[in-house]
């Protein structure tokens, strides 16, 4: 019987002590972005470019849009938040290598920037500077303002995207909303729930 109540008590000692382990795993990891050296945050910044290439053949093609659905957002948000601005630089490899060996949504090289999906990867890179500027500056976060910043960045996205779905489908703005924004909501929000919890682990959080 003591063996075992010794057993309950470390065990809720254990339990009641993982906030402040995660607190600690969370200071270290913001902590890494501040200090890692250029070099460092480049390799990574490459290693996100390849992730957002395999995101991109994750993919669904549905009757009611010409566009696919992809993992790759999710990549994208969860790149700027470990990296900040070296998040866009991510994006940045990623469309220059995409361009050169054809790591596309379907699509080989350049076809990509002249095709339904070119305003997206447009989006990539301006979200991920948005993210990264925002992770750089702002010393202490909440869960709301996480998940605000995520939701702007995902809705630039899609705005971007249907902002070139105009020019490349020759149809009014409204109806490119329709087509390359409204189908994929619910899918993005629940993309930027994923990556506001894993930002917690990235980002100094109030009150930790």
């Amino acid at each position: 019987m003591f063996i075992m109540t010794g057993e309950v008590s470390s065990a809720m000692t254990y339990y009641s002590d993982l906030p402040h382990q995660a607190r600690r795993v969370s200071s270290s990891l913001s902590e890494w972005r501040l200090n890692a050296s250029w070099q460092e945050k480049t390799a990574y910044a490459f290693l996100f470019a390849l992730l957002t290439a395999m995101a991109a053949h994750v993919r669904f093609l549905l009757p009611f849009t010409p566009v696919p659905f992809t993992g790759q957002v999710l990549v994208v948000l969860l790149g700027a938040i470990v990296l900040g601005r070296f998040g866009g630089v991510s994006q940045v490899m990623y469309l220059g290598m995409g361009a050169t060996f054809g790591w596309f949504t379907g699509m080989v090289g350049m076809a990509a920037f002249v095709g339904v999906t070119g305003g997206y990867l447009i989006g990539f890179v301006a979200a991920s500077f948005l993210i990264g500027e925002l992770v750089e500056r702002r010393k202490q976060w909440s869960m709301a303002s996480i998940l605000l910043m995520l939701s702007a960045a995902s809705l630039l996205i899609l705005f971007l995207g249907s902002i070139w779905l105009v020019g490349v489908l020759h149809i009014s703005l409204a109806q490119a909303l329709l087509l390359g924004a409204v189908p994929f909501l619910t899918v993005e929000a629940f993309k930027v729930v994923l990556a506001a919890a894993g930002a917690r682990l990235f980002l100094p959080m109030r009150g930790g």
